[in-house]
């Protein structure tokens, strides 16, 4: 065999493989047209998911405890109304600066009581750290909470807003402790 046969199957050689990867790349390029051509991309559907809470077991709470758990903030109210009778605030407020002060004092004088009562009466154990961080908690979120429903009804009168959040306290606190299973460490 001479050198000349050599090159040209070589070169021939080359070429079927530029010809086959034309075609791959000729391919290619349909397959990219094909799905840019989609009007409706492939969605992928979750149709659904189930949680087994009773088979989890909690370590340790963290986070925030969120007050307004009912769309409305402050439907069946008549949980929290069960202790309601305790240390009433005499005085109106008068602004919304006064209302969210009102419901601070609410929260250092009223609601640990409250809290400790509701305990008490439906036997749940519950640390008086965990107590503290959920006040913590919730004093936080009151000048949101305040803000939300002058928005929800801007001619409303402070006093009606106090009393507003002050039962969406009660009632998210009692519905988040029948969920509660205790923490052992009361």
């Amino acid at each position: 065999m001479n050198q000349y046969q050599s090159w040209q199957s070589w070169i021939q050689q080359m070429m079927n493989q530029m010809e086959q990867q034309q075609k791959m790349i000729n391919q290619m390029q349909k397959k990219i047209e094909e799905l840019q051509s989609v009007e409706h991309p492939p969605r992928t559907v979750i149709e659904k998911i189930e949680y087994k809470f009773d088979q989890l077991k909690i370590e340790t709470l963290e986070g925030t405890l969120q007050i307004g758990l009912t769309p409305n903030g402050s439907e069946m109210s008549d949980i929290g109304d069960l202790y309601n009778n305790q240390n009433q605030n005499k005085q109106i407020p008068q602004t919304d600066d006064q209302a969210l002060h009102f419901l601070q004092e609410y929260m250092t004088s009223d609601v640990p009581g409250w809290m400790n009562q509701y305990v008490r009466d439906h036997d749940i154990e519950v640390s008086d750290k965990h107590k503290e961080r959920m006040i913590a908690d919730i004093r936080k979120q009151l000048p949101q909470r305040l803000e939300f429903y002058r928005n929800e009804n801007p001619e409303a009168p402070p006093e009606t807003l106090f009393h507003q959040i002050q039962t969406e306290i009660q009632h998210s606190i009692a519905q988040y402790f029948e969920t509660f299973e205790g923490d052992g460490e009361a």
